[in-house]
């Protein structure tokens, strides 16, 4: 009789403990309802581990016990799981989903497209207007000593004209040498495909080609005459003659004009094509798969100059000498009205 009396007072206190255990557990994995009605972001850094976590959701008001935060990702082993970037916490989110939403749930991704024809500078500045990177964290990567080396890009002068104009969709919070390493891998993508035996090619030799093709994508709007006008800069190239490319005039200048004056041939630096001979030392942007192309196959024919005949369809008359050449500046010019 007291064994069955001590039986059955073991199994009310079990029941009773499980019931209270049960509640408790409930109670600690239900939303507090503090998390806003459009559900937020929540951002993993560098460095973070899950009591970290655990603490800041707390603080917020997120989550209402670390400990039980802590336990659960004790208990299922997730602290291996922690990934770094934004992971987006659904309104009404109990614990449990909460740790679902970012140790197993998918990153917060953002887009953006660069342009063909974008330069390094511009590139920087649409990723910061974008939201993309900071400031800080572009010129924090840029100043590292070996930036070209984690790049893929050592021996280069420059890593303008190595960065695909493309868009992009990454994980938000993305690093800016995760960023930047994107755009260079999918550059040799490209050139894999335009001309796979770029690897056999000097590192001096392979950057001039790209030089040349971004003086070609600034100085050529229809891309049906990129591969003529690559053949003159090469022909000129041969006789020693000047590149005298406006588009590199408006490198040095910055913001472009709609109409170069001749002191602006005038400027002595090193970029000034009317005034230096050869190539520009680095490329003048990052050029697109169609100057890519003519720089790499340019036509082959006896053409020194070119002038502007249609400015709205970006096409040129070309000319073998320079008396042909003066005749058609001055036609196209009395056409155009200057």
């Amino acid at each position: 009789m007291k064994i069955k009396l001590f039986v059955k007072t073991l199994l009310v206190l079990f029941v009773l403990i499980f019931s209270v255990i049960s509640i408790l557990v409930f109670w600690l994995n239900s939303p507090t309802n503090k998390i806003p009605i459009t559900g937020f972001e929540f951002q993993i850094k560098k460095g973070y581990t899950s009591y970290t976590v655990a603490t800041i959701l707390h603080n917020n008001g997120y989550i209402r016990s670390r400990l039980f935060f802590l336990l659960v990702i004790k208990l299922f082993n997730l602290e291996k799981d922690l990934k770094i970037g934004y992971f987006f916490i659904e309104p009404d989110s109990s614990t449990m989903k909460i740790i679902n939403s970012i140790y197993n749930g998918k990153f917060v991704t953002v887009s953006f497209m660069i342009p063909e024809g974008f330069s390094l500078k511009q590139i920087k500045d649409l990723l910061i207007s974008s939201n993309i990177l900071t400031s800080e964290e572009i010129d924090s990567f840029f100043s590292e000593t070996d930036y070209k080396e984690r790049l893929g890009l050592s021996g280069f002068p420059s890593i303008e004209g190595f960065l695909a104009c493309d868009t992009y969709v990454v994980n938000k919070g993305s690093s800016a040498e995760f960023i930047f390493k994107e755009m260079v891998n999918l550059f040799f993508k490209n050139l894999e495909k335009i001309y796979p035996n770029y690897k056999n090619m000097t590192k001096r030799e392979l950057y001039e080609k790209i030089i040349m093709a971004s003086i070609i994508e600034k100085e050529v709007k229809n891309h049906k005459e990129s591969k003529i006008v690559a053949g003159i800069f090469y022909n000129r190239l041969k006789i020693k003659m000047r590149l005298q490319s406006c588009a590199t005039i408006q490198y040095i200048l910055g913001k472009p004009k709609e109409q170069l004056f001749e002191s602006d041939l005038l400027i002595d630096n090193p970029y000034n094509t009317y005034l230096y001979y050869g190539l520009t030392p680095t490329a003048i942007c990052n050029p697109g798969i169609e100057a890519l192309k003519a720089s790499f196959y340019p036509a082959e024919h006896n053409y020194l100059f070119f002038v502007v005949k249609d400015p709205k369809e970006g096409t040129h008359h070309f000319s073998e000498d320079y008396q042909e050449h003066l005749l058609a500046q001055k036609k196209y010019k009395a056409i155009k009205g200057f």
